[in-house]
């Protein structure tokens, strides 16, 4: 009992958490410097899951992937003390509304939502990095059929339109390029056929999974290459976590700024309302002193 009390009190440490910032700053300038000389060992990162990276990659490559793995280690300490410190808070918040006073414990209380939405930030981007499945290359040309893997779906494009610059755009330099890639994709599940428009900056969502154009063809007005699309298509369950974190940080900050302004809430003790106790004057008392004087 007392080792756990003492490494309470150890995590709740204002200090530590200052630490491991620093350390976590230094630790990812240090491996910004090693990317640039390794680039492709890291490029890895964008086609598999965090899971699979460690054991093809980063394990058998300590002397370079050792930065990114610490950098793993001293986020999850900081999670570690922003839950400890999070809840800290949160219990003397509730003390403090239980005593009536709501505005001050509101103000204590914002800080901690904050804390929260920290935390969903982070295990969102571990959702995503660790649950998430991102498919590249998949070359889809009019009236050709594709099957998403572990879906259940089928993707047909049925439509394909490249539109062109033309001559004289006041677009220096822009003459007969492409302007726009635009498609109809039909998604085949058990459910029917559901028909989506997408283009270059249209992605389609559906049931969790988006598609996405990264290259298309042709490039310039008569071309001789057949048209098609090359999609990326993704499935990202974090992503809805750390919107909801967004949300949540942008609410806690929100509130936060309108509690720490109201004149009337008092951040320490003393009265609510912030008025001066009463009390006798020094000018008073001293103007009186003279007059006896």
């Amino acid at each position: 009992m007392n080792f756990i009390k003492t490494s309470w009190r150890f995590l709740t440490n204002a200090t530590l958490s200052l630490w491991l910032i620093y350390a976590l700053f230094a630790d990812i300038l240090i491996g910004s410097i090693i990317m640039r000389y390794h680039p492709s060992l890291f490029h890895a990162l964008k086609d598999m899951t965090l899971q699979q990276w460690v054991v093809l990659y980063g394990a058998s490559n300590l002397r370079v992937t050792w930065w990114f793995l610490g950098a793993l280690i001293l986020l999850f300490l900081l999670a570690l003390t922003t839950i400890v410190c999070g809840t800290d808070k949160l219990i003397a918040t509730i003390g403090t509304l239980r005593s009536g006073d709501v505005w001050r414990g509101l103000l204590k209380l914002s800080p901690s939502i904050i804390h929260l939405a920290f935390l969903l930030l982070l295990f969102g981007q571990l959702v995503s990095h660790t649950l998430g499945i991102k498919l590249r290359g998949n070359i889809l040309a009019p009236g050709v059929t594709i099957t998403v893997p572990g879906s259940g779906m089928k993707i047909t494009l049925k439509e394909l339109r490249v539109d062109f610059f033309g001559e004289g755009t006041r677009f220096l330099g822009m003459d007969g390029s492409p302007r726009d890639c635009t498609g109809v994709l039909s998604i085949i599940d058990a459910q029917g056929h559901h028909d989506r428009v997408i283009s270059i900056n249209r992605p389609v969502w559906y049931k969790g999974w988006s598609f996405f154009i990264e290259d298309f063809s042709p490039k310039s007005r008569g071309g001789t290459r057949s048209p098609f699309i090359n999609m990326t298509i993704r499935k990202d369950p974090g992503i809805r976590v750390m919107m909801v974190g967004a949300i949540v940080f942008g609410l806690g900050l929100i509130m936060y700024l309108l509690l720490v302004t109201r004149p009337q809430i008092s951040r320490g003790p003393g009265p609510v309302d912030g008025s001066i106790p009463a009390g006798p004057s020094p000018v008073s008392d001293k103007r009186h002193y003279i007059r006896q004087g």
